[in-house]
């Protein structure tokens, strides 16, 4: 296939796209229409590319299976955070696939830093490339009217005339009444038929049409027909080959082991002092560690501090300490030039600062749990909680780097830590947990108030474990109170969207939800008792100390 037919495909299949994408996202709010316009993008690029005459990658596809999945989530959750962080992740993945699908290099040996790049040329490039098979299309058009006078013509016809006959219909219309009645109930018709509603958005509608059909036809094209580069081969020139030392036995490395000179260099000596000092200094700490804050409550209240106070005050100070201290290993065994027992030297010191530092993460990690269980859960806390665990799973995927089980695994697993990371928060139901264990630690009475002001921000993600609160509170409680308007509210707004609801945006938790405040008798939403009426105020070491109903004119949100 030439390259002119080859744009006039991808124009045509752009535009089709992207008249189902109007009729799916324009002024919709976004349901399982996300994963099938993602899925029928990813689908048009592989059937596409026979056509085009290359060969996809398919060990680079892998991407594409994470990437459908967060798709898919955008029509599960309701919490618009974690939608957020979806659209991203799908977009970003498509981006990487878009450039590998028929890259000569593999993705998995790439280093991270071109994963970054490549996926920023990508969303850069995309337009360009849409705009220039545009251009393609109309040097098609116009070799086709060379060879084919009659059809060009009928094309260029219906595309000068559409315009000049709209103008002339809208004069027509403002001198007679009947015809533009006429007129505008034939276009209605056709508008209702195709679930446009109003004629106002006849504009808007068209350039948004026009502008996802650029996308995917840029997309389409930037994926299929550029020309990637050749994959770098690393030659003896560039590469410091580790010699084996047979006195202790070793063995050839293989050519994972080989590594590009850096710039700045560092003898084993000189990498073997910082890394036994932070070795000594991180077992000072740890052994500190284990004599206060893994000895109780007691023993740190021996230094005149409450546990959740030292919990609270050591936790970004690890978390930041565990984030320099992978930085610091990976320069280290990037600028060291070491053979033989050096490497030794360097694997053994640096397993001790990996096994030092992961005492850090469990402490970091406990930590939270304690400043949660005492000051409750929010987004942050429990995000920041859920990353210390796929801080620790990179910290392996260091060792693996540090013993070249393979080319590049650290980029590898630090693009799958990610994407584990993501997945975590979605499978977890972010605000179903957060409501479930602050409602818990209320009832065990491990706080005096329930944090009220922070559970109104919730989405309806969270509906079941408020309603099983708003069931069993007490009748005329501040708490029953609540619940019921918190329901209420998403009730209304519930019903609301429902008129709108199709297969195409429809949402699981919302729907979900719907189901579950329609079986309950719940009161009328009363404005008066907004969320936002509600207050909690927290001294600095984060203790409630004072809560209630306020009128909304002079109320004093709560702050956490």
């Amino acid at each position: 296939m030439d390259r002119r037919t080859f744009a006039v495909i991808a124009l045509l299949a752009g535009l089709g796209l992207g008249l189902v994408g109007n009729l799916l996202f324009y002024n919709q709010p976004l349901g399982f229409s996300f994963p099938v316009f993602i899925g029928a993008s990813v689908a048009l690029v592989l059937l596409l590319a026979k056509p085009a005459g290359v060969q996809v990658r398919r060990r680079n596809l892998w991407p594409l299976v994470p990437m459908m999945g967060f798709a898919l989530m955008v029509a599960v959750r309701a919490d618009p955070l974690i939608t957020s962080l979806n659209i991203a992740a799908t977009l970003t993945l498509g981006g990487l696939a878009l450039y590998y699908i028929t890259a000569p290099q593999a993705l998995d040996e790439d280093p991270f830093v071109d994963y970054i790049g490549h996926t920023l040329e990508t969303s850069f490039m995309v337009l360009p490339y849409g705009f220039a098979e545009t251009a393609q299309g109309w040097e098609w058009l116009r070799e086709r009217r060379q060879r084919g006078a009659q059809f060009a013509a009928v094309t260029r016809g219906l595309v000068f005339a559409l315009p000049i006959v709209a103008v002339f219909t809208v004069l027509l219309g403002s001198a007679d009444a009947v015809f533009a009645r006429y007129v505008t109930d034939a276009w209605n018709g056709v508008m209702r038929a195709l679930g446009i509603e109003m004629l106002g958005d006849t504009f808007g509608r068209g350039l948004f049409t026009l502008a996802l059909a650029l996308i995917v036809t840029g997309g389409i094209t930037w994926g299929l027909k550029r020309k990637p580069l050749p994959a770098p081969t690393p030659t003896l020139k560039d590469a410091e080959v580790v010699e084996p030392d047979e006195s202790e036995g070793g063995t050839a490395e293989t050519a994972a082991d080989e590594k590009r000179k850096p710039a700045f260099k560092l003898s084993m000596v000189e990498s073997g002092i910082i890394m036994g000092s932070v070795v000594a200094l991180f077992a000072v700490f740890v052994v500190i560690q284990f004599a206060y804050f893994f000895g109780g409550q007691e023993t740190i209240a021996q230094q005149g501090l409450s546990y959740a106070q030292y919990a609270r005050r050591g936790f970004f100070e690890l978390a930041a300490v565990a984030g320099l201290t992978l930085g610091l290993a990976l320069w280290l065994d990037r600028v060291t030039l070491r053979q033989g027992r050096e490497n030794v030297t360097f694997r053994g010191l640096a397993l001790a600062i990996v096994a030092l530092t992961s005492v850090m993460l469990v402490s970091a990690f406990q930590r939270m749990w304690l400043y949660e269980e005492a000051f409750g859960f929010t987004q942050l806390r429990v995000y920041v909680h859920v990353f210390m665990v796929w801080l620790g799973v990179l910290f392996g995927v260091f060792v693996l780097a540090l013993f070249r089980v393979r080319k590049n695994v650290f980029s590898l697993g630090s693009l799958l830590v990610i994407i584990g990371y993501l997945g975590t928060l979605n499978l977890m139901n972010i605000d179903g947990y957060i409501a479930e264990r602050n409602i818990a630690r209320y009832r065990a009475g491990e706080t005096e108030e329930l944090d009220i002001a922070f559970l109104n921000i919730l989405s309806s993600d969270a509906i079941a474990p408020i309603a099983e609160l708003y069931q069993s509170a007490e009748a005329g409680s501040t708490v029953e109170q609540w619940s019921g308007q918190w329901l209420a509210r998403h009730r209304d707004e519930l019903v609301r969207e429902q008129a709108g609801w199709t297969l195409f945006n429809a949402n699981m938790a919302k729907r979900t939800a719907w189901d579950q405040v329609l079986r309950m008798a719940l009161p009328e939403y009363d404005p008066s008792l907004w969320w936002g009426s509600y207050w909690s105020a927290y001294d600095a070491n984060g203790n409630l100390y004072g809560s209630g109903w306020d009128d909304a004119a002079t109320l004093t949100p709560g702050t956490r």
